[in-house]
């Protein structure tokens, strides 16, 4: 059974217990979890499309008028926005000629959908010609607004020191297989710099809104250090494609424990992320917990 914000009806619910039941989401995301999915075990496809923007009058755009420089303001910032959450790669003007945008996407009818909207389409400044493309070459680029723009020093920090080995402690947090057993059923995660840091809390939604997509393994040092990239749940909208950091240690006590301890850091300063700060301080708890128990019932 998964939970969704449909399950929770018409209430007139405080603040405060709606942030409660905000947080039990991804909790009995982790709880509910059952075995692997089809939905998991076949990984999304995406296409590639560029996008010609074709202007619908003479002159354009060397002699714009104020409003269309207002319209063009809004087209920059709903493409910026899709730039955030990966669906547009490239845009630009080709000078004198058009505009160009790269959108990577399920599928020509999700293309449509995304320019049917765009604001100097609706406004009447452009019109666009589709063309489906195969993204043979492309440069690693990371966009600006990945991370807050302006961190706060603050650090999240939990510690467990648990009845296990230092190898099977690391192979819980590193790979698909033992993160199955307290993290969730449905992981996608690939041990390298770069490599995928997903764990899915519920395989219902549409990919995009699972769990910790498009994170990424940062770097590691072999059963001492790993970091990865980390998101917010969705209801916190465009925040959730900014992303955080977690830092995870591991350090063996005496012959048979492992401490592990997880830092995560990376916070924007803006007062908009208290809240999901406060998320993720009893998250963890939960997670950390999770992590706990199954290591005692193994022993």
């Amino acid at each position: 059974m998964q939970l969704s914000k449909a399950h929770l009806g018409s209430t007139t619910l405080s603040s405060a217990s709606h942030n409660v039941l905000k947080l039990s989401l991804f909790l009995l995301g982790l709880v509910l979890a059952g075995c692997p999915s089809e939905a998991f075990m076949e990984k999304p496809q995406f296409k590639s499309y560029l996008v010609e923007l074709i202007g619908t009058r003479e002159g354009w755009p060397q002699n714009m008028t104020e409003d269309e420089q207002r319209i063009m303001s809004e087209h920059f910032h709903y493409l910026q926005e899709l730039t955030l959450k990966g669906k547009v790669q490239m845009a630009g003007p080709v000078f004198g000629q058009f505009g160009m945008i790269v959108l990577k996407v399920s599928g020509e009818e999700e293309a449509r959908q995304i320019m049917d909207v765009e604001p100097s389409v609706v406004q009447g400044v452009h019109t666009y010609k589709l063309y489906e493309m195969v993204n043979s070459l492309m440069a690693s680029h990371v966009f600006p607004k990945r991370y807050p723009e302006q961190q706060s020093d603050r650090e999240l920090v939990k510690e467990v020191t648990v009845k296990c080995s230092l190898a099977d402690a690391w192979r819980r947090w590193t790979t698909n297989d033992g993160a199955h057993t307290f993290f969730s059923a449905n992981t996608n995660i690939d041990l390298r710099p770069g490599g995928p840091y997903e764990i899915y809390f519920n395989m219902d939604a549409p990919y995009g809104e699972r769990g910790s997509e498009d994170c990424k393994i940062l770097s590691y040092l072999q059963q001492r250090m790993l970091s990865f990239e980390w998101n917010a749940p969705p209801q916190f909208d465009l925040l959730r494609y900014v992303k955080t950091r977690v830092v995870l240690t591991f350090e063996p006590v005496g012959d048979d424990s492992t401490k592990v301890t997880l830092h995560h850091v990376g916070w924007g300063a803006d007062p908009a992320w208290d809240e999901i700060y406060d998320y993720f301080d009893r998250a963890w708890d939960f997670v950390m917990d999770n992590f706990e128990k199954a290591i005692a019932e193994k022993n």
